[in-house]
């Protein structure tokens, strides 16, 4: 369960983003030759884009999302939000986070009358918030569901518990986003692992007597953040994330790109030729084989901002600390179903994201970005291979949900 990991290390650089220099799109980007991207309108394709956002982020690709109080036209359409194949769960920042929600929406109970909170652990930080409730609307493609539990984060008065791990990212410019949209594998962000639990599992679900005083609790799967797709009417087994590729120097925005819900449900989500690679429905994992290493714990996550593994051969940046900064490399990478069967070639190339961003600073697009991982110690089961979203530009990428029947066959499964 990650977001995008900003790029902190390169501040000055950022700021230069907002403008000036740089090639920029005019009118949506031209897909790669052979991919075929679907056209965003109903019933099922929502439009992307990647470009800066609100935040000064890259590589981050946006959707709209209107929220409403349930049963009623009182509504927001909330701007880019972060399309997100490594969690599950709809957040939005609250408008006193630097986001634009401000509904006074329902706030999700938990038995005993006691107010639900959850905090949002991933690769570089955490985020916190109370579990609110909301009707939820794509406005291109027509999709809506009713009374969906969605995580405020940086809402007012609420004190962050102290088991929530830092570093806190509870403002639009420590997310980078003014939301996100988990539409990962799998139907809840947390299962059976947070229902079952005992004691509670610290740092995730809570129970809010008053908004300062929030203790770890068990939350049912029912009370838990759904991922959104599954509470479609139809189109709602999983998603593809299509996105045209940008120029090798970048682009300040990249449009033409789609969400589209649903695998071979409509005549736009067929799975074609593309290849089934079983995730592990524990881990959320396929495996991967780089450098002759295989076996490895991987994923294909459009909210990591880069192709993130690790290689002591390749020169690390030293101002855009946490990325690659080599001369241009090739590499080549296989992805396998866990536990064997079906694989897939997953090539990519590094690029030296200092030099890219010197030669282009309004990019917020780049194909060819690369870090290493830095998984804390003792972690259990750690990602060892993550695709981001560089390895999904020119592809049409394809997220299966646990236990939904599709044709090619029932998910959890990636495939491209």
């Amino acid at each position: 369960m990650r977001k995008s990991l900003i790029l902190a290390g390169l501040p000055l650089l950022l700021l230069s983003a907002c403008g000036g220099g740089g090639s920029s799109d005019i009118g949506p980007t031209p897909p790669p030759p052979g991919q075929i991207i679907a056209t965003p309108g109903p019933p099922n394709v929502e439009p992307v884009v990647v470009d800066a956002g609100p935040a000064q982020a890259f590589n981050t690709g946006f959707v709209s999302v209107t929220i409403c109080v349930p049963g009623s036209a009182t509504c927001q359409t909330i701007d880019h939000i972060e399309v997100d194949t490594g969690s599950t769960g709809l957040r939005i920042l609250h408008a006193s986070a630097g986001g634009q929600l401000s509904l006074n929406l329902p706030p999700a109970m938990a038995p005993g009358g006691m107010a639900l909170a959850e905090c949002l652990q991933f690769a570089d930080g955490s985020s916190f918030g109370p579990i609110e409730v909301a009707d939820i609307q794509f406005s291109t493609s027509g999709k809506s569901a009713t009374n969906v539990a969605v995580q405020v984060i940086g809402a007012p008065n609420y004190t962050v518990p102290a088991d929530c791990p830092p570093r806190l990212e509870n403002t639009v410019a420590d997310f980078g986003a003014n939301g996100i949209l988990g539409v990962g594998p799998f139907i809840q962000d947390c299962g059976l692992a947070c229902q079952n639990s005992n004691p509670p599992l610290p740092g995730w679900y809570y129970t809010c007597s008053t908004p300062t005083t929030c203790a770890a609790a068990t939350a049912t799967t029912a009370q838990q953040l759904q991922n959104p797709v599954t509470l479609f009417d139809s189109d709602n087994n999983g998603v593809i994330v299509e996105l045209p590729s940008p120029p090798a120097g970048g682009t300040a925005s990249l449009t033409g790109g789609a969400l589209v819900f649903g695998i071979g449900t409509e005549s736009n989500n067929g799975l074609g030729s593309a290849v089934v690679l079983a995730i592990d429905d524990t881990t959320g994992f396929v495996q991967a084989t780089f450098n002759g290493t295989a076996g490895l714990n991987a994923a294909l996550d459009s909210g990591s901002n880069a192709n993130f593994f690790t290689d002591s051969s390749i020169q690390q940046c030293t101002a855009a600390v946490g990325f690659y900064c080599p001369p241009s490399l090739n590499l080549t990478s296989t992805l396998q179903s866990a536990g064997g069967g079906a694989s897939a070639a997953a090539d990519f190339s590094v690029a030296n994201l200092e030099s890219l961003f010197n030669a282009n600073p309004s990019a917020a697009a780049m194909p060819n970005v690369a870090g290493p991982l830095n998984i804390p110690a003792g972690t259990a089961n750690p990602i060892q291979f993550d695709l981001g979203m560089p390895f999904f530009f020119g592809r049409n990428i394809f997220t299966a949900i646990e236990n939904a029947p599709t044709p090619g066959g029932t998910g959890p499964y990636f495939a491209y």
